[in-house]
């Protein structure tokens, strides 16, 4: 499935808080809830949590905010990654007079959301569960030249069920064909990306794709910039 960003209109999820969905039940889809969530300047998510299996990753695209991550209050900026694991108290304010916008990823759909009192808060540079941006960066196979892989969310930032990270394709280059057992979800965060399997149809900026499980898939950089895609899949990295 194709989610093509010009035929999208967005919703507030929170109040100066408009989101555009990417996966979840509303397509169709059984393993991923995903969308693109935008901060507008001076609001934010409000304190909550989620049940279950329900674990977010939340992916920094522009702007910071304000995190508020188990008790703890730290900033994160574009490409860091916050994991708050199911029960884990959570939220975010832009106190910044600019846009913020974030990918947020649930390995399940739909989650359920509990929200809770404000708490106080221990002012932090770092945490466990978030993983700065770049900091993870390694090719994205061996002896392929012109792709990385840069790994937001797994296990080593105590993720139980979500494997998610930025394909960074220089042009020219061409990720490997690949299948999952689960849904794959791709979003386009920079440059364009050309489907190598089927149709060969073009993704543009914003442009999603949910891929279904068994199905392959692959992309091509050939435009002139560097493609940045981000992957999630509802399964640990391994």
């Amino acid at each position: 499935m194709i989610i093509w960003r010009d035929q999208q209109d967005a919703v507030d999820r929170y109040p100066g808080c408009p989101r555009y969905a990417i996966a979840g039940a509303d397509f169709g889809h059984s393993n991923l809830h995903v969308g693109d969530l935008y901060y507008l300047p001076g609001n934010g998510v409000p304190h909550h949590f989620h049940t279950g299996a329900a674990e977010e990753t939340q992916i920094m695209l522009e702007g910071e905010l304000e995190c508020w991550l188990d008790g703890k209050r730290v900033t994160v900026y574009p490409g860091d990654a916050v994991t708050a694991s199911p029960g884990t108290g959570h939220a975010f304010h832009n106190r910044t007079s600019h846009v913020a916008r974030m990918i947020t990823a649930f390995p399940l759909t739909p989650p359920e959301t509990i929200h809770i009192d404000d708490t106080v808060l221990e002012d932090v540079e770092s945490h466990p569960a978030i993983i700065r941006a770049g900091s993870r960066t390694s090719s994205y196979r061996d002896a392929l030249d012109g792709v990385d892989k840069i790994e937001l969310s797994g296990d080593f930032s105590g993720t139980q069920s979500t494997y998610s990270y930025f394909v960074d394709i220089q042009p020219g280059a061409s990720m490997p064909v690949e299948s999952f057992d689960f849904e794959t979800a791709i979003f386009v965060v920079s440059g364009t990306a050309r489907s190598v399997v089927g149709d060969r149809f073009l993704l543009r900026k914003d442009d999603g794709a949910v891929v279904p499980s068994g199905q392959d898939y692959g992309f091509a950089n050939e435009g002139g910039i560097v493609t940045r895609l981000c992957v999630v899949h509802p399964f640990l990295n391994v």
